[in-house]
């Protein structure tokens, strides 16, 4: 799946409680792996070294457990508290002999498929305690009025227990052809399951949400994505 994701999301070790609007971005770099174990060893070796320990993003490696055509198998989620961060990394980087290292490692068993760079627009929930994701990659015609809809369907379903795990919404800045993407979180594969039955148009709020956004959200692709390995 392009994305993971879910989302996002994504182990950093963020907490997004009630986090209604934030300066965090997310980089996602998709790929086709044929060796899983060797890509989580590189990100090991990668991030034990003094470069890596000074880099100032976390790191989640996803799994592309449902992601209908798309060829990659695995995506990196990076995160980035705030658009400072981002520039401080490609200083670090540049400079950063280990990276060359982790660079070529990588390519000798995966392919990339993706580099996408989205930004954080509505979060809610605590993701780390999620197991399993949704990703729902869609184009948002006016973002302002699909966020005060999807924020009127979440609190209510909140408020009667159907939503009991993360969501949220970002923006896609760089990389891709849809204009946002919404995750939905589960403490584990029933539980997700448990919780996309209940999107249906039999549930009061959820067909109130849909009509208000039909005119305004288009859905390109859904997935499931799993994580694999976080490195703080």
């Amino acid at each position: 799946m392009k994305k993971i994701l879910i989302i996002l999301f994504t182990f950093s070790g963020f907490t997004f409680a009630d986090d209604h609007g934030n300066d965090l971005y997310y980089a996602y770099f998709g790929m086709t792996v044929s060796n899983p174990p060797a890509v989580v060893a590189a990100m090991d070796k990668f991030m034990a070294s003094e470069c890596g320990q000074t880099a100032p993003f976390s790191v989640a490696l996803m799994g592309e457990a449902f992601n209908g055509h798309e060829p990659q198998t695995h995506t990196f989620v990076v995160t980035y508290e705030g658009a400072q961060a981002l520039n401080d990394t490609f200083a670090t980087l540049s400079t950063c002999p280990e990276y060359a290292t982790f660079l070529t490692e990588l390519a000798a068993v995966s392919v990339p498929t993706e580099q996408t760079l989205a930004k954080s627009v509505y979060e809610a929930g605590d993701w780390t305690q999620d197991t399993a994701f949704a990703v729902f990659e869609i184009n948002v015609r006016n973002e302002a009025s699909y966020i005060e809809a999807y924020k009127k369907f979440t609190d209510a379903a909140v408020a009667n227990g159907q939503l009991t795990s993360s969501f949220g919404v970002e923006r896609v800045v760089a990389g891709d052809e849809y204009t946002h993407f919404a995750f939905i979180g589960g403490t584990d594969m029933a539980n997700l399951m448990a919780t996309i039955d209940l999107l249906n148009m039999d549930n009061a709020d959820f067909a109130e949400f849909q009509n208000s956004v039909r005119r305004n959200r288009s859905i390109v692709r859904r997935g499931i994505v799993t994580p694999i390995k976080a490195w703080n």
